[in-house]
């Protein structure tokens, strides 16, 4: 299970901006996406799924659209340049995490980001907090139930504080993998 530990900075982000300028900015990741996903359709994967109304794709993977990886990542790197040339690092690496759209460079740049957070955590009181990992598909995740911090921990006082001052670092890129 993927959590963003930093979500305070997204929806700070996200609120940021005047209506119309949010609007526009909406309307052109919109199309962006549908236009992703049609891409992604031509490319070998007919079940990718067309965005939500906020422009947003929703989290798939190979498996669930019954392709390989390899058929899913080949369309991926084909059909990247369909994504908005706007995004922001932010909007990049939630598309990341939530509909497991990472190309390589963006998975380097997130695992660099991790590990400062996990360094801040660590010099924060945090000892045991452990370093990023790649989950089954491709995302950077902190495995944290080995390294002894649960869930519930993660959300007490002492410890989500350091979430909050660490996560400043780069709030996008930040995820744990609890279970």
């Amino acid at each position: 299970m993927l959590i963003a530990a930093a979500g305070l900075a997204l929806l700070a982000t996200a609120c940021s901006g005047s209506p119309t300028s949010a609007t526009a900015a909406g309307a052109t990741q919109t199309s962006s996406a549908v236009t992703y996903s049609h891409c992604m359709r031509s490319r070998g994967v007919p079940d990718f799924p067309d965005p939500a109304s906020n422009g947003s794709l929703p989290k798939t993977s190979a498996q669930a659209l019954g392709v390989s990886s390899s058929r899913f990542q080949a369309a991926q790197s084909a059909c990247q340049q369909e994504l908005p040339a706007a995004a922001s690092s932010q909007q990049q690496a939630r598309q990341c995490l939530q509909a497991g759209d990472c190309p390589q460079a963006l998975v380097q740049q997130m695992l660099a980001a991790d590990r400062r957070f996990a360094a801040c955590m660590r010099s924060h009181g945090v000892p045991g907090w452990p370093d990023p990992t790649l989950d089954s598909e491709g995302r950077p995740v902190f495995n944290l139930v080995p390294a002894g911090i649960s869930h519930s921990a993660t959300h007490s006082p002492p410890i989500s504080n350091k979430l909050a001052e660490c996560g400043r670092l780069d709030p996008a890129t930040v995820a744990m993998e609890s279970s």
